[in-house]
């Protein structure tokens, strides 16, 4: 199973990260108190290519007007919608398509489209009751054939291949008008979960593709339908005739507002109710601190996704377990939480966030010990020269990759984790590069340290295992978090596992990555979000793919 298409069908909406302004602040400095102003998001904003330069202020009236709208800035627009084409904004489906089953809180698994499902015993097939009296928005009966449809549209399909219910699907029997059972090659134990995840499993309309099977209109039974959408603009009309709780407002006016600043103007000035969200319109640290000190409501909640620092795993550097140690126990995680972060990011020492399904034994978060990392160094049979390491002829130096175009903040973060290094002897070059270059050396692991996130929910934990630890699989530009012949069999046996060994069997892996200090996590960054004053009930939805409605009036 290849993981190119999970990653594009994720990552590239938004498909790259925009450079924001850098400032250079190094660690001395924040060692002695030093306020950092910080630009730090794992994915950051896309600015629209045909959007002129916007100006800090946006101009009064820009904006559908009126309580019965709630006006959302998103960073680029929607595109089409197209569930089977990598092209469009993500958290805009979730509002117009169901899935069968929805991603709940902690990854608990909701009824949406399905109200039941019964999984064999053998794990290879799944029986579906489907929820009746349901209609896709334009009048078209939501019913077993429509389900088979949708789902024969991905499942089985090479391109597709990268969920691993679609890999190994066999058939779909429809029982009744309403219940269809799933059939599989093999059990896949994740199977219920990956029917939560946004594309291409969501449910569109039979009728609303072309003679070819192409999608010509983003038709699904959701409680949004689409009016209308261009480079500026998509504007949502409530679906009256939705099957679950109706929304408050009529309409969702989603402004494209590529600037971050022009965002945050935008809600001072109430011409936008919502800002925020990692895959929405990014709202950085520094900006929500400055919000809040203004009095305006920031929401922040517990995150889905870590922050790694990963190892080359062809770099004789790093390949040292004695430099890993060192690494892992030189870098200060709170300084990064608190200072860069402003507080916006929980240091961590694990893999996946706690919120993660099956994120494993807990570890306290190491303190930063210089002198431990330089033991650890000794003890590996390096020699200190007088603040440098050496073991025979080659000398301790280290390049860290950073792009700010993949990940802004990263340059900033990179410097503080070099003045770190610096003090335990460990030279460390930084490397910016464009985005083209790291989507370049990345792949080929071109580098000793680089950056990466955790794929986040829904697709956790299977999706960064089954992608970023294995080394068969294809993840793209994205590269590997940590890759070794010894760690293959292990995720793939804790990706096949089922029942009561599942967690033991994941647990596996995460104990081999710990005992092993592959991995060096850093930072969970907080879901961060600020809404106008006249909003009642704001929540945040389960994911940073979904858009938050549900609950709000004003």
């Amino acid at each position: 199973m290849t993981a190119h298409g999970r990653l594009s069908a994720r990552r590239s909406a938004p498909p790259s990260h925009d450079c924001e302004t850098h400032t250079a602040n190094c660690y001395q400095q924040l060692h002695w108190g030093t306020q950092a102003m910080t630009d730090i998001s794992r994915r950051g904003l896309l600015a629209a290519a045909s959007m002129l330069p916007l100006i800090a202020a946006l101009p009064r009236g820009a904006f559908a007007s009126g309580q019965e709208t709630l006006k959302i800035a998103i960073a680029a627009e929607t595109g089409n919608l197209d569930l089977l084409q990598n092209v469009s904004t993500l958290s805009a489906y979730t509002v117009v398509f169901d899935a069968l089953i929805h991603y709940g809180p902690g990854g608990t698994l909701e009824p949406g489209l399905a109200t039941a499902w019964t999984l064999a015993e053998d794990g290879k097939s799944i029986g579906f009751v489907l929820r009746e009296g349901v209609t896709f928005s334009d009048g078209t009966p939501f019913d077993a054939a429509a389900a088979e449809w949708n789902l024969k549209r991905w499942m089985g399909v090479a391109d597709f291949s990268w969920i691993g219910i679609a890999d190994a699907y066999e058939s779909i029997v429809v029982d009744a008008p309403n219940k269809i059972t799933v059939k599989l090659k093999r059990p896949v134990p994740a199977a219920l979960m990956e029917l939560t995840i946004v594309r291409p499993v969501r449910l569109l309309s039979p009728k609303a593709v072309d003679a070819k099977g192409v999608q010509n209109a983003p038709v699904g039974t959701g409680p949004w339908i689409v009016e209308s959408y261009d480079y500026a603009r998509t504007v949502l009309v409530r679906n009256d005739k939705y099957w679950g709780e109706k929304p408050f407002f009529q309409k969702i006016d989603l402004v494209v507002v590529p600037d971050e600043l022009a965002r945050a103007n935008g809600l001072r000035a109430g011409d936008l109710d919502v800002i925020g969200g990692d895959w929405v319109a990014t709202l950085s640290p520094r900006r929500a601190k400055a919000l809040q000190g203004e009095g305006i409501a920031v929401v922040a909640e517990p995150g889905t996704a870590t922050m790694h620092l990963g190892y080359s795993p062809i770099s004789p550097m790093v390949q040292d377990l004695a430099v890993r140690k060192a690494v892992f126990l030189g870098i200060d995680r709170a300084v990064i939480a608190n200072v860069l972060f402003e507080g916006f990011a929980e240091p961590t020492a694990d893999v996946f966030p706690a919120v993660i399904p099956s994120s494993g034994k807990r570890h306290e978060v190491p303190a930063r010990d210089v002198a431990a990392a330089k033991a650890a160094l000794t003890e590996g049979g390096w020699m200190d020269h007088g603040g440098s390491w050496m073991k025979g002829d080659q000398s301790l130096r280290l390049d860290l990759l950073v792009s700010e175009e993949s990940l802004p903040g990263s340059r900033r973060i990179a410097e503080i984790v070099q003045g770190m290094l610096t003090e335990v002897g460990i030279a460390v070059t930084v490397s910016s590069v464009d985005n083209a270059t790291i989507h370049d050396r990345r792949p080929t692991f071109k580098y000793d340290l680089a950056f990466f996130t955790t794929y986040g929910a829904p697709y956790d934990p299977h999706g960064t295992l089954g992608a970023s630890f294995v080394k068969a699989s294809d993840t793209g530009p994205d590269g590997k978090i940590y890759i070794s012949d010894a760690l293959d069999p292990l995720v793939a046996d804790a990706l096949a596992a089922t029942g009561a060994e599942r967690e033991a069997k994941i647990q596996a892996v995460y104990d081999w990555l710990w005992d092993n200090v592959a991995i060096c996590p850093l930072v969970v960054q907080k879901r961060v979000w600020a809404h106008s004053p006249r909003l009642k009930g704001f929540a945040l939805p389960a994911t940073d793919y979904d858009l938050p409605f549900k609950g709000i009036s004003a």
